[in-house]
C-alpha cells in the first residue's frame, strides 16, 4: 500500500473559494479533506511516473476531499495478480482499470459474492453514471448482470471511425495514370484491379511488379481483404485475422430477426468466395496476402507496388509520407444482386469493468461518488490529458472541431502514454470520452487530411460520408453474459472451430477447396463439431438479455 496525502492543498482550495467540478455533482463527497480513506487497486501504467504525486490524483482528491492510498497491480501479468488478490480473501475498498474479465466478474461478483451491488448507490448518488444510460439507450442492460445486479461502473470511449474500422483503400495515383474510374460494383473492382496488374500501373517501366490487392491476416488492423469484398455479397462480420478466436466475430455470428446466425449459412457466402478465388487465381490477390505480417505489407506499399489494401487507416504506409498519400476510401461496392453492406461495431464505446468495489468496504458511498465523478467533462479531460492550463486548456474563439461545430477544448501538450510523465493517469480511469468529446478537438477547416494531423479529421469525413451509410447495426449481437459452466462448455467447442474456420474459408479463397463441389460439405463439418450448440449458447443469452 502507499498513501496519497494531500490535505494542505486541498484545504487551501477550499479557503479560496475553488470552483469543484460540473454541476449536479454533490461536492465535496466528505466535510473534510481525509476525513474518509480509500484504498484503490489501480494498474500501475508504465506510462505513469508516480500515482502519489500525480497530477490527476490530487485534483480527484481536492474535488471530493477523499484521501486515496493504492495498491498498485504491474500492467504485464495484471489478471493473473487481480486472481491472486481476490483469492487471498485481503483485498482493498475498490479497484480501478485492473483488467477485470467478464468471466472473473462472474465468478467472484455473481456467484461468491465478493464484490458490492451498486445499484442502490446508483439510484441514490449516481449522476455521471445516469447520464451515460441516458446517452447510451441500452447501456445499463449492458453492465447488468445476469442476477440483475450492477457490479461496476463502465468507461465511455467512443472512437466514431473505430465503429466502422473496415475501410478498404485504392491507389488513387494509379486510377489516375491508367485514367480510371474509382470502381463502384464488384465487377468495376475486377477490371481495375487487371488494369492495375497488367499496365504498369505504379508508372515505373516494370509492368510485372505491382500487386493489385493486398493486406495482411497476421496482424493490422481491418486488415483482412475478405471483409470488404464478401460484404458486396452478404452480411460477413467474420474476422479471419489469426488473432480471432473466441469472440463471436472468430465465428461470424449476427442477428436477424431475433435469430442469431452466420455467413456460412447463406447462399450468397458461396458466391463471394469464387469471386474472391477468381481474384486469387488471377494473380489479383498477392498470395503473401494470408502470410505476410504489417511490417512486410508495409514494405511493399513504400516500394511502390501496392494498388489496394484494407486498413483501419492507412496504417500500410508512412503516415503523410508520398506513397500514403497516394490512397483513398473506396467506398463499399455492390455485389452482382445489387447488395451492399458494411460491417460496424455499434457497442464497444460503453463497457469494460472499470471501476468495482468490495462486498466489504466500509467507505462503499464515498468511494462509489468518486467514482461517479470520473464522468464529468473537466474529470475525464484531466486524467486523460492532464493538467488544464499545462496539457489542455478552453478552446479558442471561433475554434471548429474535428466534426465542424464548435470546438470543446484545445491540446497544449500531445498526447502520448510511452514515456513516464505525471501529468494524467493515461487510460487507466473510466472517463466519459463519447463521439463529442473525441471529436471536440479543434481541426483548421483547411487542414491538410493527409499530413499526421489531420488523421482524425480524414478518418471522421471517411467514416461518416462512405461507411455509416451502409451499416447494419441492428444485425450486430450486442455483450452478452454467460455463465461460469457456459464459458468453459464453449471455450472447448471455439477452440475446436477458429482454426477450422479461419483454415476452411482459406482454402476455399485460394482455390485449395472447390466451393461448389466442397463447402457444403464443410459447413456440415463444422456443425458436427458444435458450431449449432455454439449458436445456441448465444442464442438463450440474447433470448434472455434482449427479448
Amino acid at each position: 500500500m502507499r498513501k496519497l496525502v494531500c490535505l494542505a492543498l486541498a484545504a487551501t482550495l477550499l479557503m479560496t473559494g475553488a470552483a469543484l467540478a460540473a454541476p449536479g455533482y454533490d461536492l465535496p463527497v466528505v466535510p473534510n479533506p481525509g476525513d474518509v480513506t480509500v484504498r484503490l487497486a489501480v494498474t500501475d501504467h508504465p506510462g505513469i511516473e508516480d500515482w502519489d504525486t500525480n497530477e490527476f490524483v490530487k485534483w480527484w482528491e481536492e474535488q471530493t476531499n477523499i484521501n486515496f492510498e493504492f495498491e498498485l497491480i504491474p500492467l504485464e501479468g495484471r489478471v493473473e495478480k487481480l486472481s491472486l488478490i481476490l483469492a487471498s480473501g485481503s483485498y482493498p475498498d475498490a479497484f480501478m482499470s485492473v483488467g477485470l474479465s467478464d468471466a472473473l466478474m462472474t465468478r467472484y461478483g455473481v456467484s461468491e459474492g465478493m464484490f458490492r451491488p451498486l445499484n442502490d448507490l446508483i439510484e441514490e448518488y449516481g449522476v455521471g453514471i445516469k447520464k451515460v444510460f441516458e446517452s447510451y439507450p441500452g447501456s445499463e442492460g449492458l453492465i447488468t448482470q445476469l442476477d440483475g445486479s450492477i457490479y461496476s461502473l463502465p468507461t465511455v470511449n467512443e472512437c466514431y471511425h473505430c465503429t466502422v474500422p473496415d475501410k478498404f483503400w485504392i491507389n488513387k495515383a494509379w486510377l489516375n495514370n491508367l485514367g480510371l474510374s474509382t470502381p463502384t460494383t464488384t465487377d468495376e473492382l475486377y477490371d481495375t484491379l487487371v488494369a492495375f496488374r497488367d499496365n504498369d500501373a505504379n508508372g515505373n517501366g516494370d509492368p510485372s511488379d505491382e500487386i493489385p490487392l493486398t493486406g495482411t491476416y497476421i496482424d493490422g488492423w481491418a486488415s483482412t481483404p475478405d471483409m470488404f469484398i464478401m460484404s458486396a455479397f452478404t452480411f460477413y462480420p467474420l474476422y479471419l485475422d489469426v488473432r480471432q478466436t473466441t469472440g463471436q466475430l472468430a465465428f461470424g455470428l449476427y442477428v436477424e430477426d431475433g435469430t442469431v446466425t452466420a455467413p456460412f449459412f447463406k447462399p450468397e457466402t458461396k458466391d463471394g468466395l469464387k469471386y474472391i478465388a477468381k481474384l486469387y487465381e488471377e494473380g489479383l490477390i498477392y498470395p503473401g496476402t494470408f502470410t505476410q505480417n504489417l511490417n512486410t505489407l508495409t514494405a511493399l506499399a513504400e516500394g511502390g507496388q501496392v494498388g489496394a489494401s484494407p486498413s483501419g487507416y492507412i496504417m500500410f504506409a508512412e503516415m503523410g509520407g508520398e506513397k500514403y498519400r497516394e490512397f483513398e476510401a473506396l467506398t463499399p461496392i455492390t455485389g452482382p444482386n445489387g447488395y451492399r453492406s458494411q460491417n460496424s461495431y455499434p457497442h464497444d464505446s460503453v463497457g469494460g469493468h472499470y471501476f468495482f468495489i468490495s462486498a466489504d468496504s466500509k467507505v462503499a458511498a464515498e468511494a462509489f461518488r468518486a467514482a461517479d465523478l470520473l464522468y464529468d467533462f473537466e474529470a475525464s479531460m484531466r486524467a486523460y490529458y492532464g493538467v488544464k492550463g499545462v496539457d489542455w486548456d478552453e478552446p479558442d474563439a471561433g475554434a471548429v472541431g474535428i466534426n465542424g461545430l464548435p470546438a470543446l477544448y484545445k491540446i497544449l501538450t500531445p498526447w502520448q502514454e510511452t514515456k513516464p510523465q505525471n501529468q494524467h493517469v493515461v487510460q487507466m480511469s473510466s472517463t466519459y470520452r463519447d463521439a463529442a468529446f473525441r471529436l471536440g478537438e479543434p481541426s483548421d477547416p483547411n487542414i491538410d487530411l493527409y499530413a499526421p494531423e489531420g488523421l482524425e479529421t480524414l478518418l471522421y469525413k471517411v467514416s461518416s460520408e462512405q461507411y455509416k451509410p451502409y451499416t447494419s447495426d441492428e444485425k450486430i449481437i450486442p455483450p452478452l453474459k454467460f455463465t461460469d459452466e457456459e464459458v468453459s462448455a464453449m471455450s472447448v467447442i471455439k477452440t475446436e472451430l477458429s482454426s477450422a474456420i479461419r483454415e476452411g474459408m482459406t482454402a476455399f479463397m485460394t482455390g485449395e477447396r472447390d466451393v461448389d463441389k466442397e463447402f457444403d460439405g464443410w459447413v456440415a463439418e463444422l456443425q458436427s463439431r458444435g458450431f449449432d450448440t455454439l449458436v445456441g449458447y448465444y442464442q438463450s443469452a440474447y433470448d434472455a438479455q434482449y427479448k
